[in-house]
């Protein structure tokens, strides 16, 4: 079987992580071809023993020429699949509608700063357009749920809920014997340093803390608005208790060195990460973004705040900071909440059967 995937970008983040785990579970079943359309390839690194080929993007050259060219690689290539990724791959399904390619899955995975705030109204009547030549589409929260039907006017039939999993054996509590009476407690954060990710608000957030002379704070990752992210931590006096890990291809040691996990993000719907935390046995606080407040344990609710309000960070980071057994007893119920419903395993499987059914209906001339 031949899959040909196409991204807006394949640098680590929660889509290529859980794409690429699909390609490692495929293993020899099918060979893959990935394309990029920024040229951003580094979750190739996350893909073993598999056989999988890069093959760069059209150059620019406006929606309908693009659309063009992909659909001219789709014929040369012939691919049993075609499995595209956000607003970046849009031009892919329309050219895969040129060449006729009725095994066509589409995934929403979530929004760029562009639409933090508002829809824009022609993606809108684009998506509105092109999605129905998709086979389905896969959205990984219930908040994109609702998007799907009731913006982009796509059938509910077609949208499919699909959530993200985690690896529970890759992912595990560090245990008590890890945890050390009176060392400062560890505030983390995983992301990729852009503008909707918004450490800006994290580093305010601790700032404010009454207790940030017990914490300290985690950033894992890079990107475009790391420097600013280093100078605002200089400007609000907190740079020695802020250490900035930098990039990494495996996360789960730097899990292991948290106490608490804090997503400040503008726009979210299902973030890997907080799963990762989770299984982690980590307690969270977040900006109440996409499903967030429904994937984390009952206990820890509280902790889910308004969005760029860094004073109601502050204060829930500050309740973690200062109640150790509280902070033990939310991690353990994340980890059961994950072992119950986000077992990468029983993920993965869903969306594999979905793709099955895709090449199914197309070998049948028609949708099941």
């Amino acid at each position: 079987m031949h899959i040909l995937h196409v991204f807006a970008t394949f640098s680590p983040g929660g889509p290529q992580v859980r794409a690429a785990e699909l390609v490692n579970r495929l293993g020899r079943e099918a060979r893959h071809t990935i394309i990029a359309m920024d040229r951003q390839t580094q979750a190739r690194e996350r893909i073993e023993g598999v056989d999988c080929t890069l093959v760069d993007p059209p150059p620019p050259g406006g929606f309908l020429r693009t659309a063009r060219t992909m659909a001219r690689l789709i014929r040369k290539a012939a691919p049993d699949l075609v499995l595209t990724y956000n607003w970046g791959a849009i031009e892919t399904v329309l050219g895969a509608r040129l060449a006729k390619m009725r095994a066509l899955i589409h995934h929403e995975e979530g929004f760029g700063p562009q639409e933090t705030d508002r829809f824009l109204r022609r993606r809108i009547w684009i998506r509105r357009a092109l999605l129905p030549a998709a086979h389905a589409i896969i959205v990984p929260s219930h908040v994109l749920e609702r998007v799907a039907t009731e913006v982009w006017k796509q059938p509910a039939t077609r949208v499919k809920y699909l959530p993200n999993g985690v690896d529970l054996a890759r992912f595990r509590p560090r245990g008590d014997a890890a945890r050390r009476a009176g060392e400062d407690v560890v505030i983390g954060n995983v992301a990729h340093f852009r503008g909707e990710k918004n450490q800006a608000l994290l580093i305010r957030a601790f700032a404010q803390c009454a207790h940030r002379d017990r914490a300290r704070l985690l950033l894992v990752g890079d990107g475009p608005t790391r420097a600013d992210a280093e100078r605002l931590a200089s400007e609000l006096g907190v740079a020695e208790r802020v250490r900035f890990a930098g990039p990494t291809p495996d996360t789960a040691p730097l899990y292991a060195e948290m106490d608490v996990f804090a997503l400040s993000s503008r726009t979210e719907q299902m973030p890997l990460v907080v799963l990762e935390a989770m299984a982690s046995g980590l307690p969270i606080a977040s900006t109440d973004v996409g499903d967030v407040r429904s994937m984390v344990a009952e206990s820890q609710r509280d902790a889910i705040v308004p969005r760029d309000d860094a004073a109601a960070l502050a204060a829930a980071l500050d309740a973690w900071i200062d109640a150790p057994d509280r902070r033990r007893a939310a991690g353990a119920d994340n980890r059961r909440r994950c072992e119950e419903k986000f077992e990468t395993g029983t993920c993965l499987q869903a969306h594999l059967d979905l793709y099955d059914a895709a090449r199914a209906a197309a070998a049948a001339g028609g949708r099941s």
